[in-house]
């Protein structure tokens, strides 16, 4: 992913931005991907209250199709000595599309540490890819690579059934070559957590985000991000999961959690079919 795909532009208003979203950022359905919406929201805020993010979250009320422009209006709630909250709305006209909160800041602590290890997992290059979005569409699918590193493909779930333990991991790369992982990167990246739940239930599943938390972890570069998806529980037609990314490295670059609509797919379309 390159840092042109996330450039806002700046108006006669210091908190307020205008950002239209590559062909790149949206779905198959032709709408934006509410991790790249999250990213945008964040970067606006990172921009406004000159401090990096360390959690931020997102509650989507609509979906925006297209890359029609849209506004992003950030506005500072408490700015504290190393802390400070802030909101960002993203809409278009008068259709609001998220609403976005974080709070951004560094403090200096003697102690560090994390307790957390990634899955044993092969590496990206051992790993085939996971058959989800098709090539070449113009759409997400040109710009994210992935590959599965545990768990069944789409299709061997369609053929055999079954559910899964709930763990679910992808390498996930959105440039070529090194790159310096960005808050932005964590977002559309942490997006994709839902894919987990095919695994999981043990059938194909389509749905929407109604949530999206991102906690911001030691940023560093790498050429793949391992997305280790827990999906913990599916009830009253929601489903509610988790991730940790992860650097090639082991560094643990940060975690998303996730609520989604869950819609079942009777069948789903064979690899060339």
């Amino acid at each position: 992913m390159t840092s042109e795909l996330f450039a806002l532009g700046q108006t006669e208003r210091p908190q307020r931005f205008t950002w239209s979203p590559s062909q790149l950022l949206l779905t198959p359905a032709g709408t934006l991907q509410g991790g790249a919406a999250l990213g945008a929201a964040a970067i606006a805020m990172e921009a406004v209250v000159s401090r990096p993010v360390v959690w931020a979250t997102a509650q989507y009320m609509t979906f925006a199709a297209g890359h029609d422009p849209l506004d992003l209006d950030v506005a500072i709630e408490v700015a504290g000595r190393n802390t400070s909250q802030a909101r960002c709305v993203v809409s278009r006209g008068d259709v609001q599309i998220l609403t976005a909160v974080a709070a951004l800041g560094r403090r200096k602590l003697d102690v560090e540490g994390t307790w957390r290890a990634p899955p044993a997992v092969p590496a990206p290059d051992d790993c085939p890819r996971y058959r989800f979005f098709e090539y070449g569409r113009g759409h997400v699918g040109d710009l994210a690579e992935l590959r599965l590193a545990r768990g069944r493909q789409l299709h061997d779930i369609d053929l055999r059934g079954g559910r899964g333990d709930g763990s679910f991991a992808v390498w996930i790369r959105c440039w070529d070559g090194e790159h310096d992982v960005t808050v932005s990167d964590l977002a559309f990246i942490g997006d994709f957590m839902p894919v987990g739940f095919a695994d999981a239930i043990g059938a194909p599943f389509a749905g929407n985000s109604l949530d999206n938390t991102i906690r911001v972890g030691r940023l560093t570069t790498t050429g793949w991000v391992l997305l280790a998806t827990h999906v913990e529980q599916v009830v009253n037609g929601f489903g509610h999961g988790r991730a940790e990314l992860w650097a090639e490295d082991g560094t643990l670059l940060g975690s998303v959690s996730q609520t989604a609509v869950m819609r079942l797919h009777s069948r789903i379309r064979r690899p060339g079919a």
